[in-house]
């Protein structure tokens, strides 16, 4: 027997309950003896030509195949799939690397303007934050110019501060004064600050809350480019970033590309229709136009990630149905790599249309949660 492979080494050491990078010098009579029963049973099985080919997907991505059972791949985000023979595994692995390959290097272009976009609007965010909090002692200016106000009239002139009660607070304030100006002076002077930290602060707060939002569309937009599978995925991608001026338009009769793209279509393990967007236009139209009132509505709480819409046709849903559901409203977000997922849930005629937003997004209340498991052993229709 020759040519025992990383893979396969790993795996009979995830048998035996061995720690793969541990020395075999290190190991205990016991540890030795059980490692050689798994490498036993396992090379029985190869000379009794009992296979069990099977490809494993990360997170829906072929990541690896063998023609044993890889129980080391076991956990949220892993699945196996059997194949009906080495060849059937062999050309299905490859196939979908190739196709993946391809569509990460077709996406690359949209990838770095999504990336360079955020980065120059977290800078902006971050900067907008630490000026707005230069803005906080504008109130304190305000009361200095009032308290000068009220009791400028003890100054004589001269003094390099006036020392007084402060009627917000019923405690002693001491106000540092300018002593070539009058008490008035002195006044003006402050609430001159105040009144043009209050505009700063009025600026900055609207154009902080512009920053945001371009932030969480275009990592919403970067949610979408990680689920693509399909170079039809990328064109409503790349529409998308087109028409908010992410990419320049060249000129005015630019083509059209017809859609063909559409979202992935599931069927619950107890007959209900489950619909999930991919990308923000998709998303738009699912909730606001394929989903009726008494549909359900699920997504990933606080992160960005596609609709998904349950079509209850009238029918109460199963416990079950929610649970996958939220599953894979779990598995296409930016979460999807986390054990546990967080995931809102309700009927769609409780969603509105956040109003001058980015398609996609909404608000509601009065929703439930429940927590998931990123996952999606479905098979599209």
């Amino acid at each position: 027997l020759t040519g025992i492979s990383p893979l396969i080494g790993t795996e009979l050491c995830h048998l035996a309950s061995i720690e793969g990078e541990r020395p075999a010098s290190e190991l205990s009579e016991n540890e030795l003896t059980h490692l050689y029963r798994m490498f036993s049973l396992m090379m029985e099985d190869v000379k009794e030509g009992r296979f069990f080919p099977n490809i494993i997907y990360e997170n829906g991505t072929p990541a690896e195949f063998a023609s044993v059972p890889l129980t080391c791949f076991e956990g949220p985000g892993y699945e196996s799939k059997p194949a009906s023979s080495v060849s059937s595994l062999l050309e299905t692995y490859y196939a979908e690397k190739s196709v993946i390959t391809r569509i990460r290097q077709k996406s690359a272009d949209l990838r770095r303007i999504v990336q360079t976009a955020l980065e120059r609007n977290y800078k902006k965010y971050d900067l907008q934050l630490k000026q707005l909090k230069d803005t906080e002692k504008r109130d304190k200016f305000r009361i200095y110019g009032e308290l000068l106000n009220t009791y400028g009239y003890e100054l004589s002139g001269g003094e390099k501060e006036l020392s007084c009660l402060n009627y917000y607070t019923n405690e002693t304030i001491r106000i540092p004064l300018d002593e070539t100006k009058t008490a008035q002076e002195n006044a003006r002077k402050y609430f001159e600050k105040y009144n043009k930290q209050k505009r700063t602060f009025e600026a900055l707060t609207e154009l902080i809350q512009e920053t945001k939002r371009e932030i969480d569309h275009l990592e919403s937009i970067s949610a979408s480019l990680d689920i693509a599978l399909k170079e039809e995925d990328l064109t409503q991608i790349k529409m998308e970033l087109t028409e908010y001026g992410f990419i320049k338009k060249h000129g005015p009769n630019m083509k059209k590309q017809k859609i063909t793209s559409r979202p992935f279509h599931y069927l619950s393990s107890d007959g209900f229709h489950i619909y999930v967007g991919k990308n923000n236009y998709q998303n738009e139209e699912l909730t606001f136009k394929f989903a009726t009132g008494n549909d359900w509505w699920f997504h990933a709480k606080g992160i960005p990630g596609s609709h998904v819409i349950v079509k209850s046709e009238g029918r109460e849903l199963p416990d079950r149905v929610f649970e996958e559901a939220g599953a894979l409203a779990a598995f296409y977000s930016k979460g999807r790599e986390n054990e546990k997922v967080e995931i809102d849930y309700i009927q769609k005629k409780n969603i509105k249309k956040v109003a001058g937003a980015a398609p996609g997004f909404v608000i509601y209340h009065t929703n439930y949660s429940l927590i998931a498991e990123p996952s999606n052993h479905f098979t599209e229709l």
